[in-house]
């Protein structure tokens, strides 16, 4: 006779026809666990399995919460079962799935209603009686990721050793099988993460013109290299007649895919406005509109906008937040920061006022339009490259505006080489 508390054994020992057929049984096991790589597939591959293999009424996987540190009821088939998926979360070291998931040791409870460690609120909820269960660990590389639960055997009393050791190899089986559906969804996600940024970098870099291959009647040179393969920072530069140029420089305050499509609606929109304004603080309050009208992931964006009379050399120019322009003056090889009335970024405030600010351009004169990623270049001290270092880099005269930027990218990198580059680095000059 048992004393009491004593566990009730398991009551058969495995024969040589038992492992015979549970040899035969896992063999076929192997290749409906590798019949799919989808995750929600082989769950439910697994479910369905456990039940048929187990001869069990019900069955129930359980994978970890790595976030909280839970147990999460996946999947469950059979009967009232089937309501207990992605349905309740597990405590570690709750009922019988949350011990077998802290221990990672299987249990085996023939009569649950007598065992202290079955959680019965499980039971109280769906309506379904629990009578007994067998629990695995799902272990990947020594760590418990899950566990596996067979539920009430049929036309049998409980479960068996014979019973244990198949489902632990089935455990380990579809653990491996999971682990490797897993990876598989992680390269797959990286593979369309991957194509997703192919796409918008050749859409943003079908949208920044090729200054190159266009005749602006004015000096004009533009060169952007992201930190990322799809960068923030655009560029423009347009010609709106009566010997006029408008260019605009920005920087989206986001980055990857979302700043890229906000880039090329802001590029878009200006391209639209720029011919039916008559100057660029009325080209950025419209501007402005359009883009505060419609929330864009709550991004917004830092932009300098200026229009150049190319025969008086008069600089219009309005600012939404952006760096200041720098002016080289070939007279004196002085520079100057052109900090006008600056307004706030554009998207973030429909109605803000934008400013009207002017300058005076002179025969060899230059403009200089950049991000902060010129100025906050780090090197491997985490100090900043600055604007003035920018100046100091563009007291020697150019014989073009090309010329200028490609003595900043040198700089820059000079600067940083070491460290890393950590935003988008754009910058457009101009030279009268």
């Amino acid at each position: 006779m048992k004393s009491k508390g004593e566990k009730t054994p398991l009551r058969e020992r495995q024969c040589p026809a038992d492992r015979v057929r549970n040899l035969q049984k896992i063999l076929a096991l192997n290749s409906v666990l590798n019949s799919t790589l989808e995750l929600n597939q082989l769950l439910t591959v697994i479910m369905k399995t456990s039940a048929e293999v187990m001869r069990a009424e019900v069955a129930s996987l359980l994978l970890i919460d790595k976030e909280t540190d839970e147990l999460v009821f996946r999947v469950a088939l059979g009967g009232k079962g089937t309501s207990l998926e992605e349905k309740f979360r597990v405590k570690m070291g709750e009922g019988i799935a949350g011990t077998v998931a802290k221990t990672g040791k299987p249990l085996v409870a023939n009569d649950v209603r007598n065992d202290p460690r079955f959680a019965k609120r499980f039971d109280s909820s769906t309506g379904f009686i629990t009578k007994a269960i067998l629990c695995v660990p799902l272990k990947s590389k020594g760590q418990v990721i899950g566990v596996l639960q067979a539920i009430n055997p049929l036309r049998r009393k409980g479960f068996c050793r014979t019973d244990l050791d198949l489902f632990e190899t089935f455990s380990h089986q579809a653990a491996v099988a999971i682990e490797n559906a897993k990876l598989h969804a992680e390269i797959v996600r990286q593979e369309t993460s991957k194509q997703a940024l192919k796409i918008a970098h050749e859409i943003q870099q079908n949208f920044l013109p090729d200054l190159k291959s266009r005749d602006h009647g004015i000096d004009v040179s533009a060169k952007s290299v992201p930190a990322f393969d799809v960068g923030g920072d655009f560029y423009d530069v347009v010609n709106l007649g009566n010997d006029r140029v408008g260019m605009i420089l920005g920087d989206v305050s986001g980055k990857g895919v979302p700043a890229a499509l906000y880039m090329v609606r802001a590029i878009s929109e200006y391209r639209f406005l720029a011919s039916q304004t008559n100057d660029p603080a009325e080209l950025i309050t419209q501007l402005n509109q359009k883009l505060s009208g419609q929330s864009f992931f709550g991004m917004f964006i830092t932009m300098v906008c200026l229009i150049i009379d190319k025969n008086s050399g008069v600089v219009q120019y309005s600012s939404a937040g952006h760096l200041p322009i720098l002016l080289r003056r070939a007279a004196d090889a002085s520079t100057e920061l052109l900090k006008g009335t600056q307004g706030v970024p554009l998207g973030l405030l429909p109605d803000t006022p934008f400013f009207l600010n002017t300058a005076k351009l002179e025969k060899g004169d230059a403009l200089f339009l950049y991000t902060d990623g010129v100025t906050e270049a780090r090197n491997k001290n985490s100090s900043e490259y600055t604007v003035e270092r920018l100046a100091s880099c563009l007291k020697e005269p150019s014989s073009s505006a090309e010329g200028y930027l490609e003595r900043i990218c040198r700089d820059v990198h000079r600067f940083s080489a070491g460290a890393g580059q950590h935003d988008d680095i754009t910058a457009l000059a101009v030279v009268i």
